[in-house]
């Protein structure tokens, strides 16, 4: 760390004496490194800051903010809703927004949360890009990724680009939206309890065999058949029509300035966050005639709800996992419940939508293996089998029941209860290999067919990274193709379009300002120390580190040395980035950390170099002083002549030790 630089220590904060516990709940500690997972994947920890009547962090800069929107957010996703990611070994590679291209060279690490493309020289942190991208201040991207990834931030009025104003008002709106999120919630519940008309509900639900139990614990609910009822019921309640718009529960029709409910004779489920609030609804029809409507009805993305960053149940289910870590993964509302309605709560579905990268990371984080339990027909099947490519991106442990007959879970656990439901799970398949063993039998014994399956099985030879899981693919079809592995691993690598792209361009990418093409050799150093942190100390011990001639780069080293790092040599490349002074410089360290590769005898290398610095100062220092000498004796000042001849000589006698140095400065 720079002197004079300061950083939260786990779980300061400047706290009035006698209101510790009335202050503040601080839940995670700014500026310590997210675990990662036995997958790859960032662990991340919720951010709750709670302000309190007038206390409150009011000593917590916009620095302090920025590492805990940081913290809390993960830059794949992020940039994912921006570019189109795919994974390649631990990075993530996609078409760079900033510049046009057709070749990806555009990389995010999600380990160390950067992003560089090698195309325009664009890098940095997942602040960086929302400014970049959204042509936003520094202030205005965090309050967006907050905003975003409801992560709650204390209000302050010296957040760069911030008013008191602007932050109160959109928090007021995001309560707001809670407030009437729970009101029609309760407006539901009545109108399926108490009311005539939510008879058609109650018989329904009847008929799906739903305990009354399950129905009270998940405060579900019955939208009238009315274009009005729940409009009118807000407005009774003193809401404005905007907050209910805003909360995707009316909508207002095209061209006209008439608002009605946008749920209608449907059977509602509430819909909450991993902190259990309200935050959507999903409906199923009771209608007779589906001709010109949905079946299912889902809220549309608000200010508190983003369907594709969270699972139906998923708090349950987090719960239930601490016992066993498998997440069983269902398709619909009604199939979750029928888990529930047996005691079985290690079930999420998704909601309404496809599966999302996020999703994956969700269950990677809870769980050790994800079963898919999707309808038995077909339909349910292909559904099952484009989330595949998600989960082998994501190194998750995925596998597969198939229920007989067409089923779907609902029914078949009306069957067969729980104990069938178990007994298909302890007979479940690895879902790469179900899939691989669906495209062969496709094959008709034919050779020519063998190149159009063996087309069909590349996806999923070009997404699942585990070797072991490839060589068992490999295997498999190998066997039923009736060829050898050897040959059917060449037609796959021979038929792919575009070969894996190296994380490294053949031509340097752009060179930053004040740095010379020629001055390599302190990039060198750089690039290594940055991929083995612990080689920090004896770079630093050595001294040569004094001898870079290019502010910026002397700047970076002497971050690396002044930052802390562990004993195993972790590093944090968070803190490195943040202690940079500008964008220059955190652009090339976002380059170097992308860029740095293996070696195989670092430390050697290190020596090399070192060394190789140390010599071209005494070469530099030597004709410096040699023109010194020859200005002095022109000029008849013997003092000067003295005084550089004495340099000279202490000059030679470190060029003579530099010769009979060992290779280990």
């Amino acid at each position: 760390m720079l002197p004079g630089s300061r950083r939260m220590s786990p779980g300061s904060a400047s706290i009035r004496p006698g209101h510790e516990k009335k202050c503040l709940d601080l839940t995670f500690s700014a500026g310590y490194k997210s675990k990662v997972s036995r997958s790859g994947t960032r662990l991340r920890c919720r951010i709750v800051i709670r302000h309190y009547g007038d206390y409150g962090l009011s000593h917590v800069n916009s620095s302090g903010m920025a590492t805990l929107v940081k913290q809390a957010v993960d830059i794949v996703d992020v940039v994912g809703q921006v570019v189109q990611l795919r994974r390649s070994g631990n990075r993530h590679l996609g078409l760079c927004p900033f510049h046009q291209e057709k070749t990806p060279s555009f990389h995010v690490d999600a380990e160390n949360q950067l992003y560089y493309c090698f195309g325009c020289g664009s890098g940095g942190d997942v602040l960086n890009f929302v400014m970049k991208h959204r042509n936003v201040a520094f202030g205005e991207a965090i309050r967006y990724l907050a905003e975003r990834y409801h992560i709650a931030l204390p209000e302050l009025d010296h957040v760069e680009g911030a008013t008191p104003g602007a932050i109160e008002s959109a928090r007021k709106e995001r309560e707001e939206l809670y407030r009437i999120l729970r009101s029609a919630a309760d407006f539901f519940y009545d109108r399926l309890h108490h009311s005539p008309e939510g008879r058609i509900a109650r018989e329904y639900i009847a008929r799906r065999g739903l305990p009354a139990e399950v129905v009270e614990t998940e405060r579900m609910g019955y939208a009238p058949q009315s274009w009005d009822s729940l409009s009118r019921h807000l407005a009774n309640l003193g809401y404005d029509v905007e907050p209910g718009i805003g909360a995707g529960l009316l909508a207002r029709s095209t061209g006209k300035d008439r608002v009605y409910d946008r749920f209608r004779n449907r059977l509602i489920f509430p819909i909450r966050d991993e902190g259990g609030r309200i935050v959507a609804f999903g409906g199923r029809s009771l209608s007779a005639d589906l001709k010109d409507e949905p079946k299912y009805l889902n809220s549309p993305e608000t200010a508190v709800y983003h369907k594709g960053r969270l699972l139906y149940q998923l708090a349950r289910a987090r719960e239930a996992c601490r016992q066993v870590r498998q997440t069983v993964l269902v398709e619909g509302y009604m199939d979750l419940l029928a888990f529930h309605a047996r005691g079985f709560f290690r079930v999420v579905a998704t909601l309404g939508t496809a599966l999302t990268p996020h999703q994956v990371r969700i269950l990677s984080r809870m769980s050790d293996e994800v079963v898919m339990a999707y309808d038995g027909d077909e339909a349910g099947d292909k559904a099952m089998l484009r989330g595949l490519p998600l989960f082998l991106q994501e190194n998750v442990a995925v596998s597969c029941v198939r229920f007989p007959d067409g089923m779907d879970p609902d029914d078949f656990l009306k069957r067969d209860g729980l104990e069938g439901f178990e007994k298909l799970l302890r007979s479940r398949q690895e879902l790469g290999a179900y899939a691989v063993k669906r495209i062969l039998d496709g094959w008709d014994g034919s050779a020519s067919a063998r190149l159009k399956i063996a087309a069909e099985l590349r996806p999923i030879f070009d997404a699942v990274r585990q070797p072991l899981l490839k060589s068992e693919y490999l295997r498999l079809a190998a066997d039923r193709l009736c060829v050898s592995e050897e040959v059917l691993n060449q037609q796959l690598r021979h038929d792919r379009r575009t070969p894996e792209r190296p994380y490294f361009r053949s031509s340097r990418p752009p060179v930053l300002p004040g740095i010379s093409e020629t001055q390599t050799l302190e990039e060198k150093i750089l690039r290594l120390l940055i991929r083995y942190p612990e080689l920090i100390e004896q770079a630093d011990s050595s001294g040569a580190l004094e001898y870079f001639r290019e502010p910026k780069l002397r700047a970076l080293a002497m971050v690396l040395v002044g930052t802390p790092h562990a004993p195993e040599g972790e590093f944090n490349a968070s803190i490195v980035y943040d202690e940079l002074a500008d964008s220059e410089s955190k652009e090339m360290f976002t380059r170097f950390m992308l860029e740095s590769t293996e070696l195989a005898e670092p430390r050697v290398q290190l020596n090399d170099w070192l060394i190789a610095l140390t010599r071209r100062e005494l070469k530099q220092r030597s004709l410096d002083l040699d023109t010194a000498l020859k200005a002095a004796v022109r000029e008849g000042d013997s003092d000067r002549v003295r005084h550089i001849l004495v340099e000279i000589q202490n000059l030679n006698s470190a060029k003579k030790r530099d010769k009979d140095l060992p290779y280990n400065l």
